[in-house]
């Protein structure tokens, strides 16, 4: 399979969106390893790596990682273990891995002030209307979980030797594929005049 410059930045947003969707809400509510969410051209799924996802770290990425993560990130999150993500659970587990990541920052990152938090807190409350099925206001795991062929198409727009996982190489392929489109000519991105 051969893998475009536009079907890798599509392909790493899908799969490392969906690691992130999958464990208990999308990239705008988890943020990137830089606690930045969705700002900037890198922001959220950009920010993960390959260890993150290769949940039995056996040097490639499969489905059957990302269902493991996805429910590791979902049980931490649910903090009642009811089965159920609320709006106040999804904000305290941004909060604390924000907290995390400024953290092991040391203390450099950009603090979100109060407007951040009201603003994260209407897109979690849009994505939980929009995921809902029982229409009871939080979201299962089952709810937060895209389809199983969904699951096998994005680890099959990354997997160029068709083996159904992604290897560390096709990973930093993808990755870098879609960073460089992200940044255009003189590294700037299309947010930055690019």
């Amino acid at each position: 399979m051969n893998l475009t410059k536009k079907h890798a930045a599509t392909a790493i947003a899908l799969v490392l969106g969906a690691a992130v969707t999958l464990g208990s809400t999308s990239a705008m509510a988890f943020g990137g390893k830089d606690g930045r969410g969705m700002d900037g051209p890198r922001g959220g799924f950009m920010q993960m790596e390959f260890t993150d996802l290769d949940s039995d770290a056996n040097g490639q990425i499969t489905v059957e990682d990302l269902q493991a993560n996805a429910q590791a990130r979902f049980s931490t999150a649910d903090a009642d273990g009811n089965g159920e993500l609320t709006v106040e659970e999804l904000l305290a587990q941004r909060s604390a891995n924000m907290a995390e990541r400024q953290a092991a920052a040391g203390d450099q990152q950009k603090r979100p002030g109060p407007m951040s938090e009201k603003q994260m807190g209407w897109m979690i409350e849009k994505m939980i209307a929009k995921r809902d099925s029982n229409g009871n206001g939080t979201l299962s795991l089952d709810e937060m979980t895209p389809e199983q062929a969904r699951l096998d198409r994005m680890i099959d727009r990354f997997d160029t030797d068709d083996d159904n996982a992604i290897s560390q190489a096709e990973f930093d392929e993808a990755q870098k594929e879609a960073f460089m489109r992200g940044h255009g000519k003189g590294g700037k991105g299309k947010r930055n005049g690019g």
